[in-house]
């Protein structure tokens, strides 16, 4: 459960980020700190990770017990491809299995003759559950999000454990847990071999002084001045935020974001399906009721002019009646006279002409089957006919070798 330290949960103001730091003991393993331009404080303690109220658009500062720290020097000339050079050093060192994907970050620690010393953050395989909980927008190193004073050895405690920074000028150059809770033999003789393997690595810059940031008792204190160091005890300061955070999201949480934006993105879809098929369903059913309303008005007015639509229906009837005796254009001589136009000369004789109202039909013989589809391409171009449609089986062949034909003629308006 949670307990207040000095304010309620509020919401957060304009420029102030929320950061859950390890505390110094298990007792009180998390701090959750509101750091802002203003003003930076502690505004609770809590359990685990999860029961922290300000998760959302917060970081989780990893206690350094759950980094690896591994520095690498690097040539200047291998900087700009760092992305893919830091998981081949990691792949020699064993800590990224090959064709395995190592969750990391860096940041530079100093550099000398051309070649820049990398400072490697990695998050261990097994990490555990608690450290991995959903819904922070940030996972980082709390090393990284306390002042550390330059070119010093800094000592603190994190859930129980006494935990050491090297730092090289302002830079956070090595981080590292020593494992016990007391300055003891097994403490200084770990503390010992830290610091002989970074001068061995040339990692370690010349110190000027060794800071402790926990209650030490006067022997402890005595007991690190073996390592000839000015010994500085103080609190630990207030957080502040790195220049550069690290991101070092755990798999569980980035399979989360990863379930969650999928779901997010099949929720759109499903709604723009849903979205589309509303509109169909509304443009469908206005459609019918505009087109019913539209009958329904043409339904009206046909039955207000019902008498004047009657005489004009028995106009055109007339008409069409009376069309081939009126219309110089459907007399059944004008027609014959251009369907004689249209013969070849000495190829075919008609032996059959009628007209009808809507249509003409002509059977003739031809001298043989060229000259009877030579008459019905004639009639095809005739001027007369234009908007005629033709239609001529293939000629029959009588046994005096002439080509007997029948052709159809209707007109386009019909």
């Amino acid at each position: 459960m949670a307990r207040t330290l000095k304010s309620k949960v509020r919401t957060l103001n304009k420029g102030e980020t929320p950061v859950l730091l390890p505390g110094p003991t298990r007792a009180e393993p998390w701090e959750a700190w509101i750091v802002g331009a203003a003003q930076t404080e502690c505004v609770l303690t809590c359990a685990t990770p999860a029961e922290n109220p300000w998760r959302r658009g917060g970081t989780l500062a990893l206690p350094v017990a759950q980094v690896n720290c591994q520095p690498l020097w690097l040539p200047n000339s291998d900087l700009p491809q760092l992305a893919g050079v830091v998981p081949l050093q990691l792949e020699l060192r064993g800590l990224q299995s090959r064709g395995g994907t190592a969750i990391f970050d860096s940041a530079p620690a100093g550099e000398v003759e051309g070649r820049t010393l990398i400072t490697v953050g990695v998050l261990p395989a097994g990490l555990p559950e608690e450290f991995q909980p959903d819904g922070y927008k940030g996972f980082d190193l709390s090393a990284r999000y306390l002042p550390l004073p330059e070119d010093s050895l800094t000592l603190w405690r994190e859930h129980d454990q006494i935990v050491a920074a090297v730092t090289r000028g302002p830079n956070l150059a090595y981080f590292q847990s020593l494992g016990e809770n007391e300055v003891g033999e097994r403490l200084l003789q770990n503390l010992r071999c830290l610091l002989l393997g970074l001068e061995q690595h040339r990692i370690l810059a010349p110190l000027r002084q060794l800071v402790v940031w926990a209650g030490l008792s006067p022997a402890e204190l005595a007991a690190l001045e073996i390592f000839r160091l000015p010994v500085v005890q103080d609190e630990r300061p207030t957080p502040r935020l790195p220049s550069s955070p690290w991101k070092l999201v755990p798999p569980a949480v980035t399979e989360a974001r990863q379930g969650r934006e999928a779901w997010r993105w099949r929720f759109r879809a499903i709604l723009l399906v849903a979205l589309l098929y509303v509109m169909w369903v509304g443009w469908t059913v206005a459609h019918f009721w505009i087109t019913s309303a539209k009958v329904h008005d043409l339904e009206q007015w046909t039955n207000q002019h019902a008498p004047h639509l009657a005489a004009l229906q028995s106009s055109e009837d007339a008409w069409s009646d009376l069309r081939s005796a009126i219309d110089e254009k459907v007399y059944p001589v004008e027609l014959l006279y251009h369907t004689a136009k249209s013969i070849p000369k000495d190829q075919l004789h008609l032996t059959l002409f009628e007209t009808q109202t809507n249509h003409l039909l002509i059977k003739g013989e031809a001298k043989n089957v060229a000259a009877a589809f030579q008459f019905f391409d004639a009639l095809k171009k005739e001027p007369a006919f234009a908007g005629y449609t033709w239609q001529m089986a293939p000629p029959h062949l009588l046994p005096n070798d002439l080509a007997q034909f029948q052709i159809e003629g209707t007109p386009a308006s019909n």
